[in-house]
């Protein structure tokens, strides 16, 4: 039917309302609604996260998390956040926030220069809908499958991401766009929904967690839109990234970044960095905005942690995956070398990790286990749920974090894993953001490549642990406490928005 002779039959116009209004109250709708959102709800945010329970990815857990805090203090939220097919609204950790809550999908789609990709990919590889050697779709948001090439490697350093005459630059920098185009598009959604579910009194702020950091985008249009105070937190820097991928190594995604992210910050009412050196080097890049810009570290939860049983084996766990320059050769190495000095068993000492970890790069671990002499030393665990990641935390003797060279970032199981009776490892650079945090505990910190402090760490703790001691939680002040961070965002929200 034409817009024409709608305007000519009341009846049909009145159906056109009709049908577009059952449309919007269909989008509009929360596939997920925890409790009645009534009187005592009547201040809310509206918060973008891409990662929002179910998603399983890490950085869903901080707002999951930051939702409980919020509720004590009488805040309600809604929630837009990225769907799939597979997202069910079933899921327990859904199930488990608190009353207030509200959770709205938006699916990510493809675009349509995505198509003519994947038909050149389907011919140049010979099998039909195949984008193999191709990254998987917004690079900052799943890394890159590894290169096909073992010489080539799977990140670079930002110094080192440069313009070259080369296809494979070329490449790059499409993939770099893309990453920015496939969420910006999805955050320009997201942000038409917000304006639908915004309303006027109730809602008092909006909130984005990034990365994905296009994510950012939504909020700066939907404050601009709706007049409501921009809170734009950043799990991870951005334009001043340290990292990329390889497939999306290119100065086309840092030119993009620096834009973006300018304009966000100029939305910005406040802007949170969840390390103390990320918060220091966007009060360089933004020396106007110093006094908008604080710290907000993810931190530990304080629930029950599973009792673990003794054990007269000298565990090394990690949990999680493994990606860009972190690489825990250097433990190997060092674990082989205790190994022979105390001439231990497998019963003795074990190296085990969960998740996705079974290579670097191109290059399996077992492999380097296998070259070192240590293969029946190293237990390689499927992921698992959350729950089922503690339980295999809470049996380790000495518990492994990786930051790699990155400076300004800590790994967000550093504030879990403080909480454990395990011993501490950190592959960390010296004065990085991880080991300020670590700084005044027991934790042993030893910089990613260097071998010889890794097995000073190894001995000494082994040894105690031989000894008869046992290790105690590192995790004793409020740094490592979500409960307090949430309390210094809340505070600074409410500041800045009215109580």
């Amino acid at each position: 039917m034409s817009v024409r002779s709608a305007t000519r039959s009341p009846c049909c116009s009145q159906a056109s309302r009709n049908h577009r209004d059952a449309a919007i109250r269909e989008l509009t709708a929360p596939f997920f609604a925890r409790g009645d959102v009534g009187e005592q709800h009547l201040r809310r945010l509206l918060v973008f996260s891409y990662h929002f329970p179910p998603d399983r990815a890490i950085g869903a857990r901080r707002w999951e998390k930051f939702a409980h805090y919020a509720a004590e203090r009488g805040w309600g939220l809604d929630v837009i956040m990225r769907v799939e097919p597979t997202t069910r609204a079933d899921d327990p950790r859904l199930a488990a926030l608190p009353t207030g809550v509200r959770v709205f999908g938006i699916a990510e789609r493809e675009l349509p220069l995505e198509r003519v990709e994947h038909s050149v990919w389907s011919l140049a590889r010979g099998r039909l809908g195949s984008a193999s050697g191709a990254p998987a779709a917004s690079g900052a948001v799943t890394p890159a499958p590894a290169p096909e090439s073992p010489s080539r490697p799977t990140s670079f350093a930002r110094e080192d991401v440069r313009w070259e005459a080369t296809p494979r630059s070329a490449l790059r920098a499409y993939w770099a766009w893309r990453d920015y185009a496939r969420v910006g598009d999805w955050s320009r959604r997201a942000a038409r929904l917000a304006r639908s579910v915004f309303a006027q009194g109730v809602h008092r702020a909006v909130v984005t967690s990034g990365p994905p950091f296009m994510v950012h985008e939504a909020g700066r249009i939907t404050s601009a839109r709706t007049g409501l105070p921009f809170i734009m937190d950043m799990r991870d820097p951005w334009a001043n990234v340290e990292r990329l991928n390889e497939a999306i190594a290119s100065p086309m995604w840092i030119a993009l970044a620096d834009r973006h992210e300018r304009r966000s910050v100029r939305q910005a009412a406040l802007v949170v960095a969840n390390t103390e050196l990320a918060r220091r080097q966007m009060g360089e890049r933004y020396p106007r905005r110093t006094a908008d810009i604080l710290t907000v570290m993810n931190g530990a939860d304080d629930d029950v942690l599973p009792t673990p049983a003794p054990s007269s084996r000298f565990t090394v766990a990690h949990a999680g995956t493994v990606y860009l320059d972190r690489d825990p050769r250097a433990l190997f190495i060092a674990a082989a070398r205790l190994i022979q000095e105390r001439s231990l068993t497998p019963e003795q000492f074990a190296l085990s990790f969960m998740g996705d970890i079974e290579a670097i790069g191109s290059y399996p671990l077992d492999a380097v286990a296998r070259e070192l002499g240590i293969r029946d030393y190293v237990e390689f665990v499927p992921a698992g749920p959350h729950r089922a990641a503690l339980e295999f935390q809470a049996a380790a003797t000495m518990l492994l974090v990786m930051s790699g060279t990155n400076m300004a970032a800590i790994p967000a199981k550093t504030f879990e894993s403080g909480r454990f009776p395990a011993w501490l490892l950190a592959l960390s650079t010296p004065g990085s953001a991880t080991a300020m945090l670590l700084e005044g505990t027991d934790a042993d910190v030893a910089a990613p490549g260097d071998a010889d402090t890794i097995l000073c760490a190894l001995r000494r703790r082994y040894d105690q642990f031989a000894a008869g001691e046992r290790p105690t939680p590192i995790a004793a002040d409020s740094r490592f406490s979500r409960r307090e961070q949430a309390r210094i965002l809340f505070d600074a929200i409410e500041e800045r928005v009215g109580r």
